[in-house]
């Protein structure tokens, strides 16, 4: 009976751990894009943006899995957020959420910021430079971004 109990447990471990595996395959069947902008009150820009380009989303999927730069903020209180969800397309042709993917950026208080999806918190200003290029945000308005515009400026 125990050895039962045992290989349940394992196979139930082994199928929720292989569920969980962001790997090329995976990376390699999305055929969307989608970044909403939840904060457009605040930070200004545009609601939506959807990114197609294959060669695009090579690149923000490699910039998604590479982040490096941890961060263990609490996600409250926040000053608004950005969702960005990865869509592929199933056999009918519908769009289908890749939910291990989706990815938030919360904007906290005093100019701090993560972005969070299923490996953790990171931070990066690369990275939250150019989502806030896609949804046309004014940089100059989020003030998580002070830092990282004045080593762009040191760079001229």
């Amino acid at each position: 009976m125990n050895k039962f109990y045992f290989l349940s447990i394992l196979c139930v471990f082994i199928s929720c751990n292989t569920r969980n595996r962001i790997d090329k395959k995976l990376l390699d069947s999305i055929t969307q894009i989608h970044i909403q902008n939840r904060a457009i009150n605040k930070f200004g820009g545009i609601e939506e943006y959807r990114i197609k380009n294959k060669k695009e989303i090579e690149s923000i999927c490699k910039d998604v899995v590479s982040l490096k730069k941890e961060n263990n903020l609490q996600t409250k209180p926040f000053n608004g957020t950005i969702l960005i969800r990865f869509s592929y397309e199933d056999k009918d042709g519908i769009n289908e959420y890749i939910n291990i993917l989706t990815t938030n950026i919360i904007f906290k208080p005093n100019g701090e910021y993560f972005i969070d999806y299923s490996r953790g918190q990171f931070v990066s200003d690369h990275f939250l430079a150019r989502i806030l290029n896609y949804l046309e945000i004014d940089k100059n308005k989020v003030s998580a971004l002070d830092n990282y515009q004045k080593s762009e400026q040191n760079k001229l």
